[in-house]
């Protein structure tokens, strides 16, 4: 034997308890998964919210995994989306990071904020920006809050249904920057623009946010 049969041979045999255990989990966790399609109500009361989330998205023809901080990541019609579960209450928070970005030089920049906040109001999605000073640029990351139990309905329509609606919100924000992005608009216009009659009748109640004193 060549010594590089020999060291082959020899890495082969250090790795081979490592590839056994990555087999035996996943094996495990796929068992865990065929059984929850054939679980009742009553014992899907027993399953976790993470398990729940990653059946259904395998029924809705999504590829889950766990990422690093324990959330579940998937791709849906091509973009990013991570789930975190939260356990004690049957609560969900989807995220789609990063959906979008655009440079702090376009010019559609300082109207971006107003189009933000008047998607928000109309939208089940809350979208935020982020700005990475560094590269002058502006990453768009929106993400949705909702309960998920074995017992309220179908969820696998109910899933597919708040995934489509992010896609609705990318075309409001991405529709409204087309319009406004080129237009000159002054700040007295801005000012009106962002103006929500329903949050009216509340700005007299307003309490000022100051600063602690040291």
């Amino acid at each position: 034997m060549t010594d590089i049969t020999i060291l082959i041979a020899v890495i082969a045999l250090a790795l081979w308890p490592v590839v056994l255990f990555l087999l035996k989990t996943i094996n495990i966790r796929k068992k865990r998964l065929e059984h929850l399609e054939r679980m009742t109500k009553n014992e899907l009361d027993e399953i976790s919210t993470q398990d729940l989330v990653i059946s259904v998205l395998k029924k809705i023809g999504c590829q889950p995994e766990i990422n690093s901080e324990g959330h579940v990541t998937f791709k849906y019609q091509g973009d990013d989306f991570y789930i975190a579960a939260e356990e004690e209450n049957r609560f969900i928070m989807i995220w789609n990071p990063w959906w979008g970005s655009i440079s702090t030089d376009n010019e559609a920049f300082p109207v971006l904020k107003e189009i933000i906040n008047l998607v928000n109001v109309n939208s089940l999605v809350t979208t935020v920006y982020m700005v990475d000073e560094d590269e002058k640029t502006v990453g768009l990351h929106s993400r949705c809050h909702t309960f998920f139990s074995p017992n309220e309905g179908e969820l696998e329509e109910h899933l597919k249904m708040l995934l489509d609606y992010f896609f609705d919100t990318h075309n409001a924000i991405k529709e409204n920057l087309n319009q406004l992005g080129n237009a000159a608009v002054g700040e007295e216009e801005k000012k009106e623009r962002v103006k929500v009659k329903g949050f009216a009748a509340y700005k007299e109640n307003t309490v000022p946010i100051k600063p602690p004193k040291e």
